[in-house]
């Protein structure tokens, strides 16, 4: 299974999708995995921004 996108996969996407590639899984399998990891990245990645935010923006008046 081939993904095309703008931004390069992460290596341990990669990995997993070799992986599962060695063990012979569907690409409706692959895909769904691909995906669930990529929300997972993203999800990271929105904490590790509101973690970063000025403590201004974070205090509710």
């Amino acid at each position: 299974m081939e993904f095309h996108s703008q931004q390069p996969i992460h290596p341990t996407i990669r990995k997993c999708i070799q992986h599962l590639d060695v063990i012979k899984a569907d690409d409706k399998t692959k895909q769904i995995v691909y995906m669930y990891m990529e929300s997972l990245l993203r999800e990271r990645d929105l904490i590790a921004a509101s973690k970063q935010e000025p403590i201004e923006s974070q205090i509710h008046n």
